[in-house]
């Protein structure tokens, strides 16, 4: 038989740290994107990168969101390698879902239905049954 596995308090934690970075940044990145000016096609292949690079620094409303957003990822490296992979990677994801959309309503994104309410709520009460 298995054992069933339950969390601790500062494992919990750590993952809601990851989906709100994630959940939080990907609007922001999405809105980023938006405001991006484009490499002109004239330059040199070896000159691109470097107006890539120049062109992602200037773009703070991208840039800094992302920063973030990859911070999350080293995080949630960190957790798949130190908790059980199943689980882990089902309640972050959920949890990122949540938070992506009550951000984005937030913003003026999209407005929250009544399905996805329902749908939040679903998703919370399951990652609660997984993790406690």
């Amino acid at each position: 038989m298995s054992e069933i596995q339950t969390f601790e308090a500062s494992q919990i934690f750590s993952m809601i740290a990851v989906s709100c970075l994630w959940g939080i940044t990907n609007p922001f990145i999405s809105r980023g994107t938006k405001t991006s000016t484009p490499v002109s096609s004239d330059i040199s292949l070896l000159l691109k990168p470097f107006y890539e690079l120049k062109n992602f620094i200037q773009n703070w409303r991208f840039s800094i969101p992302f920063l973030f957003n990859q911070l999350a990822s080293i995080l949630f490296m960190a957790l798949v390698v130190n908790l059980p992979l199943s689980m882990t990677v089902i309640c972050v994801n959920s949890l990122t879902f949540v938070i992506t959309a009550l951000t984005g309503a937030a913003l003026g994104e999209a407005p929250l239905s009544k399905n996805t309410i329902l749908g939040t709520f679903l998703v919370l009460f399951g990652v609660i049954l997984i993790t406690v």
